[in-house]
């Protein structure tokens, strides 16, 4: 018996993979994040800042705003210009997709 990888399974039977799958769901919750109004709590979050806290030495955790980035970067998509793309719906949906 052959050993069949993961990645030819995923090839044969035309799905994406866990991360293909994580990474849209994020920039989908991202893109409706972006469209709230900014007296919602989720869009209050994402763009506040914690004064009383204190971080520990090493390495600085990921924050969400870092996992946004990088999942535009993996879709070879701006990060610069993704905040009025992302006003788009329908434009943001095509290319989330």
């Amino acid at each position: 018996m052959d050993k069949v990888t993961n990645k030819d399974i995923l090839e044969r039977t035309g799905l994406p993979s866990m991360e293909d799958l994580l990474i849209r769901k994020n920039l989908r919750w991202t893109g409706h994040l972006m469209r709230m109004s900014p007296d919602r709590l989720p869009k209050q979050v994402l763009y506040s800042l914690l004064s009383s806290v204190h971080r520990k030495r090493g390495r600085p955790r990921h924050r969400f705003k870092d996992t946004i980035k990088r999942n535009l970067k993996l879709r070879d998509m701006k990060t610069d210009s993704w905040t009025s793309l992302s006003q788009q719906r329908d434009k943001w949906r095509a290319i989330v997709k």
